[in-house]
């Protein structure tokens, strides 16, 4: 009986890694995110963390298969990932979103973290979230499955990295939509950084986890302190 299962669950794993069911498959997954884009449904990213954690148990894969093993090193792994996200955050406020402003004419929309300034117990809870919902969930589903499985649909050839860069920015970017076309913008570059991290950095995803969290974490002292926007 245990090994009919088996042959089952092989059998649906070589099915999902058909290319016309991988690009299926996708096709769910950017419809959810739209439809989280236009408001008519919440919290995609919970649907996407099931999606891909189902895709990837059907496919005898795992998230430590894709970077979330433990790192060679951990000094270095912080080192290097708190270095990017504070120096993307800099850049950002003073270099990138200022630029995206000129050309959209728009600010980031930023409203609903704005209350933290001067509300220590509500900037604690965005720092939760920001290292839970964020840099775990948001790098797990994006970097961590989506990157990959574009990738598969190319068969991991380096153009299909590169689409995959694109298409799981341009997803991640749409997913910040209540930010604003220039909260799109901003977050679709922060998101190729990130999945230009993950190559260049032997795709470890604590390595962004990292970095996403620490460049959350800057935002939110900074308006803590008043000092941003």
């Amino acid at each position: 009986m245990k090994s009919s299962s088996l042959r089952w669950h092989d059998r649906i794993g070589a099915f999902l890694e058909n290319p016309l069911i991988i690009a299926a498959e996708l096709l769910v997954v950017a419809v959810l995110q739209a439809l989280q884009a236009i408001r008519l449904i919440s919290a995609a990213l919970i649907y996407l963390f099931v999606i891909g954690w189902l895709s990837l148990w059907l496919r005898r894969s795992s998230w430590r298969q894709l970077g979330l093993s433990r790192p060679t090193s951990w000094l270095q792994t912080i080192g290097i990932g708190a270095g990017v996200g504070l120096v993307y955050q800099a850049a950002s406020i003073w270099l990138i979103a200022p630029l995206l402003q000129r050309l959209t004419h728009e600010p980031i929309n930023l409203s609903q973290v704005t209350p933290v300034n001067n509300d220590l117990p509500l900037l604690i809870f965005w720092l939760a979230i920001s290292w839970t919902t964020a840099a775990f969930g948001e790098e797990m589903v994006y970097r961590g499955y989506l990157l990959n499985r574009v990738a598969d649909l190319f068969r991991r050839s380096r153009a299909g990295w590169v689409i995959g860069l694109v298409v799981s920015s341009a997803l991640f970017g749409f997913g910040h939509a209540y930010q604003g076309i220039t909260g799109i913008l901003e977050t679709f570059l922060f998101g190729g950084v990130m999945a230009g991290l993950y190559l260049a950095g032997g795709r470890n995803l604590w390595l962004l986890i990292i970095s996403h969290g620490v460049y959350d974490s800057a935002a939110l002292v900074l308006i803590f302190l008043g000092l941003y926007p």
